[in-house]
């Protein structure tokens, strides 16, 4: 047998420790949060997303999508574009894709072995690359950098983390120095009744504990959609000092409604107090429900409906900055006092 010459052997060590170029010009290799390596074009002009990922990829560029995943009231319709909200709506089946034919799928969710699992399906049945991101709020400054370096899209990314920076870490800074016994309990009332929550641990009610609160519902969770049912028994035990109660997408739910004329909340300690407050809710709700970068600007929001004296926000110019940014809406200083007058007027 020949023996093969040394520096052959050398060439062919380095030729296989050099990035592969792509099958085809035109394309790059790429990783998402997950691991998962694929191949898109280097210019992607068309991208399908989920419901969380619709309301990040209309904050990087709404011309970019392809799907709405969302119906809109005529309320929440006004601060979005006319362009983005004539796109097909669809529920998100392998064939409702592959009509819209997009560059790629964006998905914005928990990374787990199930997600994981989903998008290597999905992908198998489309064709399509699915990029998964990360739907972590601890995360969200690495998944703005990463899908603005992908789409070219850099300076908006850019200005989206400095929202972070300037309105959402120091929020959680101050929020680390309330001492324990200084801290509010708060119940998240969900369901028609109210009588539905999330506990401590849940995607649906990390606000809660990143602005200093103390989720009152002291309950396991029972699933990732959360609402898990509790009585009015236990709730009256809990006793919390404050109530968020949720909303619906761009509309006022019964629930506080019903709140209001239930004798049996007026024995709260956060009833009594005037201390019930119903989330904004325009055009997404702004603590949850989606759970995406919507709850951005919940932060800043619930710190100061919590601890207005702690931190001492000017939530006006937030609530525009963020439309600003996010929803690419210049929204007057009317707009913005009426849309934190839904808690005012939904809380009385």
């Amino acid at each position: 047998m020949k023996r093969i010459p040394h520096f052959l052997l050398l060439l062919f060590f380095i030729s296989c420790s050099l990035p592969q170029p792509s099958d085809h010009e035109g394309t790059q290799t790429v990783t998402d949060m997950a691991g998962r390596t694929m191949v898109v074009p280097e210019t992607m002009t068309r991208v399908y997303v989920n419901r969380p990922g619709s309301i990040l990829m209309y904050a990087i560029d709404p011309g970019l999508i392809v799907n709405r995943s969302f119906n809109f009231t005529p309320e929440a319709s006004q601060f979005l574009s006319k362009s983005y909200l004539a796109l097909p709506f669809t529920e998100g089946s392998a064939e409702e894709i592959l009509k819209l034919q997009p560059d790629m799928i964006l998905t914005f969710f928990d990374i787990n072995p199930g997600s994981v699992d989903e998008a290597d399906k999905l992908a198998a049945k489309t064709g399509i690359p699915v990029y998964l991101a990360s739907l972590h709020l601890d995360d969200y400054p690495e998944v703005f950098e990463r899908l603005g370096r992908l789409f070219d899209r850099t300076t908006q990314t850019s200005a989206m983390n400095r929202f972070i920076e300037r309105h959402v870490n120091p929020v959680r800074e101050k929020a680390s120095e309330i001492e324990r016994k200084e801290k509010l309990s708060v119940y998240y009332a969900e369901g028609e009744y109210g009588l539905h929550t999330d506990p401590a641990g849940s995607i649906h009610s990390r606000l809660i504990e990143m602005v200093g609160g103390i989720n009152a519902a002291d309950i396991d969770i029972i699933s990732r959609k959360g609402m898990s049912e509790v009585s009015m028994e236990q709730l009256l035990m809990w006793d919390p000092d404050v109530v968020i109660v949720w909303a619906g997408l761009g509309k006022i739910t019964p629930t506080m409604q019903h709140i209001q004329k239930d004798p049996l909340w007026a024995r709260l300690k956060a009833a009594k107090n005037n201390r019930i407050y119903q989330t904004p809710y325009l055009p997404y709700g702004w603590f949850d429900r989606p759970a995406s970068i919507n709850r951005l600007l919940g932060i800043p929001w619930l710190a100061n409906q919590l601890y207005p004296e702690v931190y001492g926000i000017d939530i006006e110019e937030i609530v525009r900055e963020y439309f600003k940014t996010f929803y690419h809406y210049d929204l007057s200083s009317t707009q913005a006092s009426d849309l934190l007058k839904i808690t005012e007027i939904n809380s009385r």
